[in-house]
C-alpha cells in the first residue's frame, strides 16, 4: 500500500495473487468492506443483451483493476464460469436492461412473419364477407305492386292519421307508441282484476299479451307466398288494435272475411274504432274478444300469427288443432312442427341488422 502523491485521501491496493476464498467460495474483501453478493445472476441476464462478450469474467489469476478516483474498495473477480447456454440465443433486446414505450411495436417486431400474414389474411377475409352481406341486408325489401303499396298506405293513414302520430321515434311512430301504451294499461288492468278474483298466477296470461305490430309490407309478402283462394276466411290470432287485420283485408280484398281475435276487450274496442277509418277497397272485417287458444278454426282458409315470439306455444298449438288439412298458416319468428309442412321462408323487409323471418306452413 502506498499513498497517492497528489491526493493523500486516496489509496490504491494491488494484489499479485488472488485472495483466498471463503468456504462458500465468495471472494474475500480487503480491507474488510461489507460482503458483496455474487454477480453471477446479473451476468447471466446480461448475456441476453447485445455484445454479451463484453461482460466476460476475467481469469481468477489476474489482478483486479483499481477503481476510479475516490473509490476505496477493490474486489477479486469470481472464478470464470462456463459459458451459459443463454449466450447461444439470438441478439434480442434484454428484458433486464431494455425498456420500450411501444410494447405493441416490440411484439410485432419479434413476432413470426407467417403468423402476422395469416392474421391479416383472416381479418381481410372476415371483412370481405361482412362487406358482401351489407348489400343484401340493406336492400332486403319487397317489391310491392301498386295495389299492395296503396293498401299499405291506406292502413298507415288510418292508424297514424294525425301529424303527431306520424312522427317517428326510436321505438316507431308516435301512433304506435300510443297504441302500445294503451295495450299495456289494458294488460295491467286485466291482471289486477284477475288477482282480485283469486286467479292462480299460472292462470294469468303475461307473455302472450306483449303488444307488437307487423310490418305491412312483410305481411303482403306472406300473403303472396301463402297464395290464399278467393273467398277464404282468414283469422288473425292476437290482433291487438287490429292493424294487421286491416292490412290483411286491404292487401287481399278477395278474402271472404278477415276475423281478428284479441284477448283484451279494450283493444277489441280500439280495433273497431279504426275499422271505419280504412278507406278504399278491402275485405270485410270482424273483431272478437276471446282466447284464441279456444277459438274454433274449422272454418278457416288461412291463419296469420305474428309477430309471435311472445305467444305461448301451448296456446298456439291448442288453437291450430282445429284447423282443416291444407290450410296455410303465416307466422313471423315462429316455427311450427308436427302436423305442419314448411312451404317457404320470407326474408325481413326492414333492411336493418336485427332480422326477422316469416314462415308459411300448410296443415298436413
Amino acid at each position: 500500500q502506498r499513498s497517492h502523491a497528489n491526493d493523500p485521501d486516496v489509496t490504491v491496493q494491488f494484489y499479485h495473487t488472488a485472495p483466498p476464498l471463503t468456504p462458500d467460495r465468495s471472494p474475500r474483501f480487503f480491507p474488510s468492506p461489507p460482503p458483496m453478493r455474487s454477480p453471477a445472476p446479473l451476468l447471466a441476464a446480461l448475456a441476453l443483451s447485445p455484445g454479451a462478450d463484453a461482460f466476460r469474467v476475467p481469469s481468477s489469476r489476474r489482478t483486479a483493476a483499481a477503481g476510479a478516483s475516490r473509490c476505496r474498495a477493490a474486489v477479486c473477480p469470481a472464478p470464470r464460469r462456463p459459458p451459459s447456454s443463454l449466450s447461444a440465443l439470438p441478439d434480442l433486446p434484454s428484458l433486464v436492461t431494455a425498456y420500450s414505450d411501444d410494447p405493441l411495436g416490440d411484439l410485432l417486431f419479434g413476432a413470426n412473419g407467417l403468423v402476422i400474414a395469416g392474421t391479416l389474411a383472416t381479418a381481410a377475409a372476415v371483412g370481405a364477407t361482412f362487406y358482401a352481406l351489407l348489400p343484401k341486408v340493406g336492400s332486403a325489401s319487397f317489391d310491392l305492386t301498386e295495389a299492395e303499396q296503396d293498401a299499405v298506405d291506406r292502413v298507415d293513414a288510418a292508424y297514424d292519421a294525425k301529424p303527431w302520430e306520424k312522427e317517428v321515434t326510436e321505438e316507431g311512430s308516435k301512433g304506435y307508441v300510443n297504441r302500445r301504451r294503451q295495450a299495456n294499461e289494458a294488460k295491467e288492468a286485466y291482471q289486477e282484476r284477475a288477482s282480485e278474483e283469486g286467479t292462480a298466477r299460472r292462470g294469468l296470461k303475461d307473455r302472450s299479451l306483449r303488444y307488437s305490430e307487423a310490418d305491412l309490407g312483410f305481411l303482403a309478402g306472406l300473403i303472396r307466398a301463402a297464395d290464399p283462394a278467393p273467398g277464404d276466411v282468414c283469422f288473425d290470432l292476437g290482433c291487438g288494435a287490429g292493424r294487421s287485420t286491416a292490412g290483411l283485408a286491404a292487401v287481399y280484398p278477395a278474402f271472404g272475411k278477415v276475423v281478428g281475435v284479441e284477448f283484451l276487450a279494450p283493444l277489441t274496442k280500439l280495433a273497431n274504432g279504426y275499422r271505419g277509418k280504412v278507406k278504399g277497397k278491402k275485405a270485410a272485417m270482424e273483431y272478437r274478444t276471446g282466447d284464441f287458444a279456444e277459438e274454433d278454426l274449422s272454418g278457416a282458409g288461412c291463419v296469420f300469427v305474428g309477430p309471435a315470439n311472445f305467444i305461448s306455444d301451448a296456446d298456439l298449438q291448442g288453437a291450430l288443432e282445429t284447423l282443416p288439412s291444407g290450410v296455410a298458416v303465416m307466422t313471423i319468428d315462429k316455427r311450427l312442427g308436427g302436423d305442419f309442412t314448411l312451404v317457404t321462408e320470407v326474408a325481413d323487409p326492414s333492411g336493418d341488422l336485427v332480422l326477422n323471418t316469416g314462415y308459411v306452413y300448410r296443415k298436413k
